[in-house]
């Protein structure tokens, strides 16, 4: 069976912290976070989230916590960015999102989840800033978190070949030390 080619999708939106009159606001912030944790059935009957929330280092965070986080910091900077990050028919964990991030050096306070819900492991990231990327710098950062994404989800899938590989060897030697009969 070949494996799958990894594309990696990167992209990108903010909001202005701001209502129509000009004063701040954490509404898009809010909206953000709940969808994030609980998808478009805000109101789930089970009050489950759809993943877990994590910060930088790999941090696991309460919705309650984030929830206040963002209105804090939705207060505090002029727009709410929201990032989608995925690679197409792989399940990455929520360390190995958080790593592809921290390794771009771009953003250094967000808060993320990530779905295994769905077709497609995914992760939403919500973060803080007063200005816009310029689009060479979102590019650069796009280009680093897909790379980073390709390298983590190549090493997924060694992985099990490894472990076969490995495996082989093991039978290998056993046959070869006590002979076919007895291996």
């Amino acid at each position: 069976m070949a494996k799958a080619s990894p594309h990696p999708v990167v992209r990108m939106q903010h909001t202005r912290n701001r209502t129509p009159t000009g004063k701040r606001t954490a509404t898009p912030a809010r909206k953000a976070a709940i969808y994030f944790a609980f998808g478009r059935d805000a109101n789930r009957a089970d009050g489950k989230q759809r993943g877990e929330w994590l910060g930088p280092g790999g941090e696991r965070h309460k919705h309650e916590d984030v929830l206040a986080w963002a209105q804090q910091q939705a207060r505090q900077h002029e727009h709410t960015f929201q990032a989608l990050l995925s690679v197409p028919q792989a399940r990455l964990t929520g360390e190995d999102y958080a790593h592809a991030l921290a390794a771009a050096k771009q953003i250094e306070e967000w808060r993320m989840v990530v779905h295994n819900d769905t077709n497609y492991s995914h992760a939403h990231v919500l973060f803080f800033r007063d200005r816009r990327l310029p689009r060479s710098q979102f590019d650069r950062w796009q280009a680093q978190v897909q790379q980073n994404l390709v390298a983590l989800e190549a090493k997924r899938l060694a992985e099990p070949a490894q472990e076969v590989e490995i495996a082989t060897k093991v039978i290998e030697e056993a046959h070869s030390w006590h002979g076919p009969e007895l291996g």
